[in-house]
């Protein structure tokens, strides 16, 4: 753990054990999520998250690669499914900080959660994996890079004590000392968790 945090390849997540991976190069091929040795590829053709993207004189853009594993969960708690992969690009022009996000991987799947119950529906994706290049890239621009994961919608841990309670809204019966926040329209009954990796970093030669 601490050799990582050194060297900066990084993630973090929100609570779920997502697994996130990021890596940028100049020659990654388009079919490298297939690859079963894709990861040892990405490595030795270029750099991991948290490294600096080295500046090269050939023509083109960075290439990326963004792989998402989801949370296996248990057999009493079953991990929920990966809904999308982005990139988001920061960068700074004339002074002020922009930043732009790419979907790169998976994206609206129509998955629901019956707030009631707290089950879930949709398109189910164990892993999710993309390899991207910036369609946007200025040699001169320094830039950085970083990945995003977000799971397939939840109920909120509020909600799901909520719902374990037996709270149904408009029947003032159920509703117990404690659980008046249950029928709150401001307190939000659903969540998407998510991981973020570090970022991968890009200057020009000087």
């Amino acid at each position: 753990i601490f050799a990582a945090l050194r060297r900066r390849e990084v993630f973090g997540t929100s609570g779920p054990r997502i697994q996130a991976r990021f890596f940028g190069g100049w020659d990654y091929p388009d079919g490298l999520c297939a690859a079963d040795d894709r990861l040892e590829k990405a490595d030795r053709a270029g750099v991991p998250m948290g490294a600096d993207l080295p500046a090269t004189n050939r023509d083109g853009a960075p290439v990326f690669l963004a792989l998402a594993l989801a949370d296996p969960g248990t057999a009493a708690h079953p991990g929920q499914d990966l809904q999308r992969i982005q990139i988001i690009k920061g960068w700074v022009e004339k002074g002020k900080a922009h930043e732009k996000v790419f979907e790169v991987a998976g994206g609206a799947n129509g998955a629901t959660v019956d707030t009631k119950t707290c089950r879930t529906k949709g398109s189910e994706s164990a892993s999710l994996c993309s390899v991207w290049q910036d369609p946007e890239f200025d040699p001169d621009e320094r830039a950085f890079y970083y990945v995003r994961v977000l799971e397939n919608p939840t109920c909120r841990w509020s909600q799901q004590l909520c719902v374990e309670a037996g709270v149904t809204c408009g029947e003032e019966s159920t509703l117990k000392p404690g659980y008046e926040a249950c029928c709150m329209e401001s307190i939000p009954k659903t969540v998407q968790e998510r991981a973020w990796t570090s970022p991968i970093w890009y200057a020009p030669e000087p």
